[in-house]
């Protein structure tokens, strides 16, 4: 059973750009029985070709960390019986092609089990059937939260922002429709 899941995760991993990259389990019996159990369980990976397996927390960076995760996660809800997964800023340290990627195999994901997710990536954003535009604000020294569904016009204005900050320009907001209409069509 270890063989397939170490397969199952570096065929996500592979999915998620990383093409060469390996990864293992590793199980040692610890000398004695304590709250954690009678065994240490480290994974072992590499990401990039010519480097030998060491333990992921050793070597990766946020943005690998979070694609493990999601590679992780992916796997996990196949033998789960949940409908619904959170991803919370599952795409924190990857940007350009990669953060195009993590959308795409998020989007499959999404055929299969209601997604809920984070992010601050444009790449991201547009692949959404929904957008929910989280702010947080402060009122009388409290910090509180609010949320609003956005249309079509105000999606492009958030992908806009996201793109271009606080300088949205008409190109940027010709960028912003261009991709939301784009992986809307996908």
């Amino acid at each position: 059973m270890l063989p397939k899941f170490e397969k199952a995760i570096q065929s996500e991993l592979k999915q998620l750009n990383f093409d060469n990259s390996i990864f293992k389990v590793v199980f040692s019996e610890k000398n004695i029985i304590d709250k954690k159990g009678m065994d240490d369980i480290n994974f072992l990976a590499s990401f990039n070709l010519g480097q030998n397996p060491r333990s992921l927390f050793d070597i990766a960076s946020g943005g690998e960390l979070s694609r493990f995760m999601l590679a992780l996660k992916i796997i996990t809800a196949e033998k789960d019986t949940i409908d619904t997964l959170i991803l919370d800023e599952i795409d924190t340290g990857v940007s350009g092609i990669t953060a195009q990627v993590v959308g795409e195999v998020i989007s499959k994901l999404a055929q299969n089990y209601q997604i809920l997710l984070v992010t601050h990536l444009p790449q991201i954003a547009v692949r959404g059937k929904h957008h929910i535009l989280i702010d947080k604000y402060t009122e009388n020294g409290l910090t509180k939260t609010s949320l609003k569904v956005l249309n079509y016009d105000e999606r492009i204005n958030e992908v806009a922002r996201l793109i271009g900050g606080k300088n949205i320009t008409k190109s940027v907001l010709a960028s912003a429709t261009e991709q939301l209409n784009s992986a809307q069509k996908e």
